[in-house]
């Protein structure tokens, strides 16, 4: 048993791309996204900030230590695959998590992130309305909020008071900017229905295109789109808040939390450390209005970045924090998150507690340190550093643990009579019933019902939608399922779920089975997603090979009979098992 369980172990860790049906080379190239450049800057990032005043600052330079860092994380960004434009946003991103304010200022210097982390990119300016929304399925521009905000400037006037009965030369004066006049009443007023307008535009814009509509997004563009027309650095009256503490950043965030109806306090991941939404809106708002034109992309690892908010699911932050498994080419979550742990203070094994605490919030919490481990070792071919150190430590036990005992459990199924197909069978229903009750129990909290269980059966690839081969014998390109639920009491029954019961409980729309599909969708949709950490997969055929099996033919068996864990094409089965051929060939105790 040694000698097959140690073949099966180094040949499935030996190589992080063997564990996923990712792409991750192109990933490194930019193709899709560029996430691993993001672990890899993030080790710039904390490498780079030790011993630096890592504070955006009044100082008579020519530059600070931020511009130097942003240089060097935005380097990294484009040497792993971000457009310039891109690497400007994520770079303004990573400095904004590690503690660096977003602006500062007297007329001269004026210091602002998003323009700090776009001219260190090369990256050309651009306007609010140009930013796109990320990419869930389809996508927007900020476009809906600008557009908005000028048509009520056309029919409506904005300002508390009439604009012409001002004396002439007061254009851009202290008389009118750093007053009363200004600061108590004049920006207030125009941080505050302006951005409320933008926010109403966002959210019917995103509903009109068949997108559940984004608070966040629509948020953080509406605060953009108003801090691109009001003075975007002055303070406000202290009504607002404390002088020197509260600005019309602050005002954009505050309406766009009350319009959209946002928590008013949101927490980090693995920490629950506090963070004002108002706060957060206001200044990401701000990085936008000055960060130039990123593309789709970009905004996906933006907003990715951004995940590391524990409530980000409830309303458009970011995807890849959980609680469901995703394509590996949107996880990001950890890498920032390890960058926000350690500047607030927090030592090694610190930050590896913290880590775990937040994995234990997906419905799969083995794959996910599993999934992050395939990343952060990728990233190490990029940008070894603390980061990806930290992450690393934190999950390889994990990975250990898990490779070992799945290992173990094949090769006594095997060696007892077990058909390779009847393994891959048990493994994959052990999945399934682990994805069924963590639907339950973090859906039960998210909806705030009793889900006293989930049951997904018939899952297979080829619904009867599609004809092509590759529909019937790959799960994400046709599923299908049943399921069942029972929430609140009330058994919901869904057969052929994916293509008969969606498309009925939302074109109609079926409110009476609106609950049971509310209960279940992000678990099914965990299904489709799952073969991006397909260890246990792995497993099987490489067990099956060091027993005796041609690689080949192992791969291909598992593939067949698997019914949703190989969810697209891929080569990673083959070559881990022609791996454990190879040791297995060498072994010689």
């Amino acid at each position: 048993m040694e000698r097959e369980i140690m073949a099966v172990f180094r040949a499935i860790t030996c190589n992080p791309d063997y564990r996923t049906t990712e792409k991750l080379e192109a990933n490194v190239g930019g193709w899709g996204s560029f996430n691993i450049g993001v672990y890899g800057a993030a080790n710039v990032l904390v490498k780079e900030m030790v011993g630096k005043k890592m504070a955006l600052g009044t100082v008579n330079t020519r530059e600070t230590d931020v511009d130097d860092v942003a240089r060097k994380v935005v380097r990294r960004l484009v040497q792993c695959g971000a457009d310039p434009a891109n690497a400007a946003l994520v770079t303004a991103a990573l400095l904004y998590w590690a503690g660096v304010n977003v602006s500062c200022g007297i007329p001269c210097p004026n210091r602002k992130l998003g323009a700090v982390a776009r001219m260190a990119a090369g990256a050309p300016p651009g306007r609010v309305s140009d930013l796109p929304s990320e990419k869930t399925n389809n996508k927007i521009s900020a476009w809906p909020a600008v557009s908005a905000i000028y048509e009520a400037l056309q029919k409506e006037r904005i300002a508390p008071y009439d604009a012409n009965l001002l004396p002439p030369g007061l254009a851009g004066s202290p008389f009118l900017g750093h007053t009363s006049l200004g600061e108590d009443h004049l920006f207030p007023a125009l941080a505050d229905r302006l951005t409320r307008i933008g926010a109403q535009a966002m959210m019917r814009a995103f509903e009109s295109v068949g997108i559940r509509p984004n608070r966040w997004e629509s948020a953080i563009f509406a605060a953009a789109a108003t801090l691109e027309i009001i003075h975007p650095d002055t303070y406000v009256g202290e009504q607002y808040g404390p002088y020197l503490k509260v600005r019309s950043p602050d005002i954009c965030g505050r309406a766009a939390v009350d319009e959209l109806k946002m928590p008013e306090v949101l927490h980090v991941r693995g920490t629950r450390e506090e963070i004002n939404t108002a706060k957060l809106v206001g200044d990401t708002g701000l990085i936008l209005k000055d960060i130039g034109t990123p593309t789709v992309v970009g905004m996906i690892m933006f907003n990715e970045i951004y995940s590391i908010i524990e409530e980000g699911p409830m309303f458009g932050v970011g995807r890849s924090g959980g609680p469901i498994m995703l394509p590996l080419h949107h996880w990001v979550t950890a890498a920032p998150l390890i960058v926000r742990y350690l500047s607030k203070g927090m030592n090694e094994e610190e930050c590896m507690t913290a880590l775990r605490a937040y994995t234990d919030g997906y419905f799969q919490n083995e794959d996910a340190p599993l999934a992050i481990n395939i990343l952060a070792h990728r990233a190490q071919y990029e940008e070894r550093g603390p980061v990806t150190d930290i992450i690393i430590r934190a999950t390889e036990p994990v990975l250990t643990n898990y490779v070992t005992k799945h290992a173990k459990y094949a090769y006594e199924q095997l060696k007892n009579g077990k058909s390779l197909e009847e393994l891959v069978r048990d493994v994959e229903d052990k999945h399934t019933r682990i994805t069924e009750e963590g639907t339950a129990r973090v859906m039960s909290r998210i909806l705030n019902k009793k889900i006293e269980y989930i049951r997904f059966t018939n899952i297979h690839p080829g619904s009867g939608r599609r004809k092509a081969k590759i529909a019937q014998r790959y799960f994400a390109f046709d599923p299908e399922l049943d399921v069942e639920v029972k929430v609140d009491g009330k058994v919901y029954k869904f057969e052929n779920f994916m293509s008969k019961w969606v498309p009925k409980i939302i074109m109609e729309p079926d409110m009476e089975n609106l609950p049971g599909l509310q209960a279940v969708c992000l678990g099914v949709t965990d299904l489709i997603n799952s073969g991006a950490c397909n260890v246990d997969m792995l497993v099987c055929a490489c067990m099956a090979t060091a027993l005796g099996m041609g690689h080949k033919e192992a791969a291909e068996k598992v593939t067949d009979a698997c019914r949703y864990r190989i969810a697209i094409p891929t080569d990673s089965l083959e070559l881990a098992a022609r791996m454990t051929e190879d040791i297995m060939k060498g072994l010689d105790f």
